[in-house]
C-alpha cells in the first residue's frame, strides 16, 4: 500500500510478540469464558466444552493460514489486505467493511458485557444505583477510544498487564475447580450427563459460542505494527488460539462440574460468578467479576485498535474519504480512524440487545475466515512472483479447504434475525462501493526481499563542477519514483578553507554548475542541489550521504538508452535488500536484464570454488524471490584483480553498472577508489548502492 502526502504515513513497529499475542488472547478471552458459559450449557448442556473444542479446531486452521498470508504481506489491514490483492477492490472493500463493522459489534458486546459485570460489582459492595449497564459500557467505550488515540505503544502496555493479570487469575480458579472435579480437594464431581440434548444442539451452540474466537486475525490486522513479523505473526496467531481455546474448555469443564446445566442456564451471562462462589466462596465470587471487567475491557480495548486498523486500510487505498488514513503527528496513530471506530461503539451499546451484537459480529468474521482460506488456496496456485511465505501451512490443501467449509457453514446455523443484519451490512458496502468508489486497481503487494523503506530512494550525484559529465537521464527515467540530490562540488589545495573558495570561485562555479541543472529541467524528476568546495571529496561525499539519509551513489555518464545491469559482487554481504530493491525499481518497472558477475581469482581452489557457486545460487535466488524472471538473470565469473578491472573489462557504454557497498567500516577508502579508480574508466554511469 502507497503512502499518501496528505497527512498518511506508514505505522511505526513498535509491537512486541507479547503484545501481539495480547490482542489476540485479550480480544478473545472475555466472552468465551464470562458470558458464554451459562448460555451454552442451556443449549447443549456439558457438551457445550465440545462446542468449544470444535470452534477452537476451526479458529486454529484459518490462524494458521492466516499466519502464511501475513508473513508473505506483513501489511497492517489484515484480510481486508489479503483478498484485496488476491480479487480486488470490490472483495476486499466488502471484507474491509465487514472487519471494521464486525469489530465494531464485537467490541459494543465485550462492553455490553464489562458494563454487567461493573453493576454487578457496584451492587455487591452495597451500591444501590439502579441499572447503569448502558451508561458504563458508553463511557468506557469513549475512555477506551482516548486510550487508544494516545498511542499503540500505550495500547498495548494496557493490553500486556491486562491479560497477564487476567491470566493469572483464571488459570489459579480453573487450576483449584480442576482439582476439585477429580476429588483431590473435594468429592469427585465429573459433568453428567453429557449430552442431555443430544449431539445436533453441540453443533448450532459452536456457531453461537464462535464470537469467542474473533480475536486472533485481528493480530495480522496490525501486522504492519508487529516487530519481526516473520517470526512473530505466527507464533503470536497460534499461540493465542490454543491460549484461549484450552482456557475455553476448562471454563466449561469446571462450570458443568461445579453446577448443573440447568442452573447455569438460568444463571445466563454472570453464572461464571456463581461458579466461582460454589469453588471457594465470596472471595471467589469477588474474583471473577475483577476478572470479568478485566476480559470484557481488554477485549474491547484490542477490538478498537484492529477495527481502526481496518479502516485506516480502507481509506489509505481510497476506498473511503482520505481524511480517514491521517496519522497523528505527535501520536502516531490514526486518530480519525479511532474516532470512526469509538463512537459508533458507544452508540451500539446504547442498544442493550447483547446476543444480537454477539452474532452478528460473529457473522461478519466468519465471511472473512472462510476468505481468508479461499484466498490463501488461490495464491498457492496461482503462484504470483511476489508470494514468499516465511510460514507454510502443513497438509496444504486440506487444511484451508476444512478451514473455509466450516466458516461458511457455522453461518447457516445462526439465527435468522443475525444473517439478515449481517448480510445486509455487507449489501450495503456492495452498494457503496458501486455509487462512490471509483474504479481502480491494485499494484500487487512488494515480495518480501524488497524493503519498502527504500522503494522510493534518495540518491544523490555528485557532479565535478570544473569538468562536468551530461546527466543519464536515460537511467533516471528507469526509476519508478526517487529524489535526486545533484551534488556540485569542485577541489580545492589542502591549505585553502572552503570559505575562501567559495567566494573566490562561487560565482563561475555555478555559471558551470547551471549548465548541468539545465538538463534536468522540464523532466518529471524530484531533484533539489547544493555546490561544496572540498580538499577531501569522498569525506565530504560521506558527511552529505549521513546528513540526508541518501540511499545510493550516482556518477555522471551520457547514455541514450539502458540496455542492461551490470552488477558485479564478490561477497554475499552485498547482496542485501538494498541492491535486490534497488534491481527490483529498475529491472521490474523497466523489464532490464541484469547481468551478475561473479569475481573470482585466477586460481580459485576448490573450497573457493564451493563459495562462489553459492554466492551465485544466493544472488539469483534473491533476484528470482523479487519477481525477476529466469531470462532477465545472466550470470558470469570474471577472473580479475579486483572491482575496477571487471568493470574496465565487462562495462559497455549502454550498461548501467550496480555496484553494492559490501560494508560501511570504510567508507571513505570505498568512494575514494570509486573516484580514482573506477569512474574513468566508465563510458557508462555507475550506481553505488549503499549499505545500511
Amino acid at each position: 500500500m502507497g503512502n499518501k502526502e496528505s497527512g498518511a504515513k506508514n505505522l511505526e513497529r513498535t509491537l512486541s510478540l507479547g503484545a501481539a499475542l495480547a490482542i489476540g488472547v485479550g480480544t478473545m478471552v472475555g466472552a468465551g469464558i464470562f458470558v458464554f458459559p451459562g448460555i451454552a450449557a442451556g443449549y447443549a448442556g456439558p457438551a457445550a466444552m465440545v462446542s468449544f473444542a470444535i470452534g477452537g479446531i476451526i479458529a486454529l486452521v484459518v490462524a494458521v493460514s492466516t499466519a502464511e498470508l501475513a508473513t508473505a504481506m506483513p501489511e497492517s489491514g489484515g484480510a481486508y489486505f489479503y483478498v484485496s490483492r488476491v480479487y480486488g477492490p470490490l472483495a476486499g472493500f466488502i471484507i474491509g467493511i465487514g472487519q471494521w463493522v464486525g469489530l465494531v459489534f464485537a467490541s459494543s458486546f465485550y462492553l455490553s458485557g464489562f458494563g454487567q459485570y461493573a453493576i454487578d460489582l457496584i451492587h455487591r459492595l452495597g451500591f444501590q444505583m439502579g441499572d447503569l449497564v448502558v451508561l458504563v459500557a458508553f463511557g468506557t467505550a469513549l475512555l477506551l477510544m482516548i486510550i487508544n488515540l494516545l498511542g499503540t505503544k500505550g495500547a498495548g502496555k494496557l493490553q500486556n498487564r491486562v491479560v497477564i493479570i487476567l491470566t493469572g487469575l483464571l488459570s489459579l480458579l480453573f487450576g483449584y475447580g480442576l482439582l476439585n472435579a477429580a476429588g483431590i480437594v473435594g468429592e469427585t464431581a465429573w459433568p453428567t450427563p453429557f449430552a442431555p440434548n443430544g449431539i445436533g444442539p453441540v453443533f448450532t451452540t459452536t456457531a453461537l459460542i464462535f464470537t469467542s474466537y474473533l480475536g486472533f486475525v485481528q493480530i495480522a490486522t496490525v501486522a504492519g505494527e508487529i516487530k519481526n513479523p516473520d517470526k512473530n505473526i505466527p507464533r503470536a496467531l497460534v499461540g493465542s488460539v490454543l491460549i484461549v481455546a484450552v482456557l475455553y474448555v476448562v471454563a466449561l469443564f469446571v462450570s458443568t462440574s461445579v453446577l448443573s446445566a440447568e442452573t447455569l442456564s438460568e444463571l445466563g451471562e454472570t453464572a461464571m460468578v456463581e461458579v466461582a462462589r460454589a469453588l471457594v466462596g465470596d472471595i471467589g465470587a469477588l474474583i471473577v467479576i475483577t476478572a470479568g471487567l478485566l476480559a470484557t475491557l481488554s477485549s474491547a480495548n484490542a477490538s478498537i485498535l484492529s477495527s481502526s486498523r481496518a479502516i485506516y486500510a480502507l481509506s489509505l487505498d481510497d476506498l473511503l474519504p482520505d481524511n480517514i488514513s491521517r496519522v497523528n503527528d505527535r501520536f502516531g496513530t490514526p486518530h480519525i480512524a479511532l474516532l470512526a471506530v469509538g463512537f459508533p461503539i458507544a452508540g451500539l451499546t446504547m442498544l442493550g440487545r447483547i446476543e444480537v451484537l454477539a452474532e452478528v459480529a460473529s457473522l461478519l468474521h466468519l465471511v472473512i475466515y472462510g476468505m481468508i482460506c479461499v484466498a490463501l488456496m488461490s495464491l498457492r496456485y496461482e503462484k504470483p512472483y511476489w508470494y514468499n511465505p516465511t510460514f507454510k501451512i502443513p497438509a496444504f490443501p486440506v487444511l484451508p479447504i476444512i478451514g473455509a467449509l466450516a466458516s461458511f457453514g457455522l453461518i447457516f446455523l445462526m439465527e435468522p434475525i443475525s444473517q439478515v443484519m449481517g448480510l445486509g451490512i455487507l449489501g450495503l458496502a456492495l452498494g457503496w462501493y458501486a455509487l462512490f468508489v471509483p474504479a481502480k486497481s491494485f499494484s500487487p503487494p512488494l515480495p518480501s526481499v524488497v524493503d519498502q523503506a527504500i522503494i522510493n530512494p534518495r540518491i544523490v550525484m555528485p557532479i565535478e563542477i570544473e569538468d562536468p559529465k551530461p546527466v543519464p537521464r536515460a537511467l533516471l527515467e528507469a526509476f519508478t519514483d526517487f529524489k535526486l540530490d545533484v551534488l556540485g562540488y569542485q577541489i580545492v589545495p589542502e591549505q585553502t578553507s572552503p570559505e575562501q573558495s567559495r567566494e573566490a570561485f562561487e560565482e563561475e562555479s555555478h555559471k558551470k554548475f547551471d549548465k548541468v541543472l539545465d538538463q534536468l529541467k522540464g523532466q518529471d524528476i524530484d531533484f533539489q542541489s547544493d555546490t561544496v568546495f572540498t580538499p577531501n571529496f569522498a569525506e565530504t561525499l560521506n558527511a552529505f550521504i549521513d546528513e540526508n539519509d541518501t540511499q545510493a551513489v550516482l556518477t555522471a555518464r551520457p547514455i541514450s538508452s539502458v540496455k542492461r545491469l551490470l552488477v558485479p559482487v564478490y561477497t554475499k554481504s552485498q547482496v542485501n535488500s538494498n541492491l535486490v530493491t534497488m534491481l527490483y525499481d529498475l529491472a521490474i518497472s523497466s523489464d532490464l536484464p541484469v547481468s551478475l558477475i561473479v569475481m573470482v581469482s585466477g586460481e580459485s581452489e576448490s573450497d573457493e570454488r564451493d563459495t562462489i557457486e553459492a554466492l551465485e545460487d544466493y544472488a539469483v535466488q534473491q533476484l528470482e524471490l523479487a519477481g525477476l524472471g529466469s531470462d532477465q538473470i545472466r550470470t558470469n565469473r570474471a577472473e580479475v584483480a579486483n572491482i575496477a578491472e571487471a568493470v574496465d573489462e565487462l562495462a559497455a557504454e549502454d550498461d548501467v553498472v550496480i555496484l553494492s557497498e559490501a560494508d560501511t567500516s570504510n567508507r571513505d577508502s570505498f568512494f575514494n577508489t570509486i573516484h580514482n579508480d573506477i569512474e574513468d574508466k566508465l563510458d557508462c554511469p555507475l550506481l553505488v548502492v549503499l549499505n545500511d
